[in-house]
């Protein structure tokens, strides 16, 4: 007689309802600030049932279709998980970060970076550092289809679920260190506008439209996309060689676009790097605990 489980995890689905704990957590503590704190936990509640849902009868389903959103569903929850932070950026500090960290990069460069890197201005530069940065929403989509559609599962829940560390420490950071970034703090100091035709203009769209203001600290396009780039070398060596350049000019242009300071992007590469170490470690003990089961 086989004993089927009521539930069959994959590492992204822990570490999806270990971040939505943590957070409502945090949303409870500090609820005399937002006087809505219920709303907060109850969609990680609602959440937490679809984690729980896809891991349920998702998992044991024979549908092909079922099975894709079953493994994708969290990189279609990323956006959702974002724009929650949106209203919580203040929810632990009514201040912003930022006058520390110019003082920092005032110290260490002895200019801002974002207004040193206004004499590199011109269209056509200007466009493919956008167009590099524009790319952050597609790399993890990308790499995800060239492994899901080469049958590599493992590889690919392995990014989804190094990805998914990735966001939610950047999103839990934004809240406990508030930065509104260049773009906003250092805004009476840039004298000329960035302009471009296609991308440059894509992208402010983007980020006015869309853009979470205080969402700075790590910057997750650099710890996503480094992630991204680490896995493309182990996983997709064409891919990767691909993806390279543009990965390593969007480090750059994160900065030259005016939405972080650089020491985001440092904070960015560490929380990526550290990241792709623990979820290795991680990942290793996880397959082998159930190859032996």
């Amino acid at each position: 007689m086989t004993n089927k489980k009521t539930f069959d995890f994959i590492l992204v689905d822990i570490a999806t309802l270990i971040y939505l704990f943590i957070l409502s957590l945090v949303v409870l503590i500090f609820s005399g600030n937002e006087p809505h704190w219920y709303l907060y936990i109850l969609f990680n509640l609602l959440v937490s049932a679809i984690v729980l849902w896809m891991a349920g009868w998702v998992s044991r389903s024979p549908s092909g279709v079922a099975r894709f959103f079953r493994h994708w569903y969290p990189i279609i929850s990323f956006s959702f998980l974002y724009e929650e932070t949106r209203d919580l950026i203040h929810l632990i500090f009514p201040y912003w970060f930022d006058n520390w960290i110019n003082a920092l990069e005032l110290r260490l460069f002895g200019v801002y970076p974002t207004v040193w890197l206004e004499s590199f201005f011109c269209p056509a530069l200007n466009e493919y550092a956008m167009f590099s940065y524009f790319s952050y929403y597609f790399l993890l989509p990308i790499l995800g289809i060239f492994l899901y559609f080469n049958r590599k599962l493992k590889e690919f829940d392995h990014l989804v679920f190094t990805s998914a560390v990735v966001f939610y420490v950047s999103y839990l950071g934004f809240i406990w260190m508030p930065v509104e970034g260049p773009r906003f703090c250092l805004s009476t100091l840039h004298h000329l506008k960035l302009e471009g035709p296609f991308f440059t203009k894509i992208v402010r769209g983007i980020v006015d439209a869309a853009g979470l203001h205080g969402g700075c600290m790590p910057s997750s396009h650099v710890a996503v996309a480094l992630v991204v780039l680490v896995m493309a070398y182990r996983y997709h060596k064409t891919l990767f060689f691909f993806l390279c350049p543009i990965i390593v000019t969007l480090f750059v242009a994160t900065v030259y676009g005016r939405f972080h300071y650089a020491t985001d992007v440092v904070a960015g590469i560490l929380v990526g790097i550290v990241s792709i170490i623990f979820c290795d470690k991680i990942n290793a003990i996880w397959q082998r605990n159930r190859a032996g089961t």
